[in-house]
């Protein structure tokens, strides 16, 4: 009897972290988001030359760095914020770095196009007349 109270309570603290972690996770979506644009956006630069191609880990790196540098904060909110655009930032400077003086110009518009078609703030009607 003793084992099983050990148990349930243990599978109630169990149930309790798994709560606590799936918020915290779900705070930091935002930056996944981001990663997710920024990855997918220098993926489709290989289309304007085979060249620009980038490998998941390389990128992941990239976030990582970004994660460690950028500025702390005690509030959550503002923690995501400053590592959203420490890691935008970043994959900018570092993509630029790489591509052709005549292909800088569309991966500097495509990157904000793609984030705010992704927030939103722009429809696909007016990205697709940016792109056109």
């Amino acid at each position: 009897k003793d084992t099983a109270l050990e148990v349930s309570e243990k599978l109630v603290v169990a149930a309790e972290t798994e709560l606590k972690i799936n918020s915290a996770r779900e705070e930091y979506r935002p930056v996944a988001t981001r990663g997710s644009i920024l990855y997918f956006l220098i993926v489709e630069m290989s289309v304007v030359n085979v060249m620009y191609q980038i490998s998941l880990r390389q990128f992941l790196g990239i976030v990582d760095l970004a994660i460690l540098k950028s500025d702390r904060s005690p509030f959550p909110i503002k923690r995501i914020n400053n590592i959203v655009e420490y890691l935008t930032y970043e994959v900018f400077k570092y993509t630029v770095r790489g591509l052709y003086v005549s292909h800088k110009f569309l991966f500097t518009l495509l990157l904000p196009l793609k984030i705010g078609l992704s927030s939103g703030s722009i429809a696909y009607e007016e990205f697709q007349t940016f792109i056109k």
